[in-house]
């Protein structure tokens, strides 16, 4: 059983027109203290660009079934998809504990927090479809304190206060 799935979307799937709106699934997410949260699997619509299943976690365990993301997360990466004028892949974003720790004790490329803002889902890696992270980072800059750099993507999160670091 391979655990670690790394999400991508291929070019088809990321050649949507900026007004153009996910597939919906019929699935609906629930409202709990400002955070979506919805059953893995199902693909709810958050809003005209993102939708459940580009944040649910991308482990293979069975037993992570319960998904969620912050409302707050959705708005900010909304007002980046309308001002980028592209789409944003989100390669990374909600991840349950058992992902957590398995990211953690496998040799990953990049650092893993010992407690991640995924795990609350407060935190996305992103990627625009045009893969200028320099541009991209400015933008994010505009709605995020807390920005990770790596050389492929970025890693946006909720916390309050300036924070910047590189993977």
């Amino acid at each position: 059983m391979n655990l670690f799935t790394y999400h991508t979307k291929s070019s088809k799937e990321t050649s949507e027109t900026p007004n153009s709106e996910p597939k919906k699934s019929g699935s609906s997410a629930k409202e709990d203290n400002g955070y979506y949260v919805w059953n893995k699997g199902e693909n709810p619509a958050f809003s005209p660009y993102f939708s459940g299943k580009e944040f649910a976690c991308k482990c293979n365990f069975p037993d992570c079934k319960v998904q969620r993301i912050s409302k707050t997360m959705i708005v900010r990466l909304d007002l980046m998809r309308k001002e980028a004028k592209q789409p944003l892949i989100i390669t990374s974003a909600y991840r349950c504990s058992k992902y957590q720790e398995f990211l953690k004790s496998a040799k990953v490329s990049t650092i893993v927090a010992k407690k991640s803002t995924h795990e609350l889902g407060d935190a996305v890696d992103v990627v625009p479809q045009d893969r200028n992270i320099e541009t991209f980072l400015k933008l994010a800059e505009k709605h995020f304190d807390s920005i990770g750099t790596a050389k492929t993507f970025l890693h946006l999160d909720l916390r309050v206060g300036k924070r910047r670091w590189v993977y």
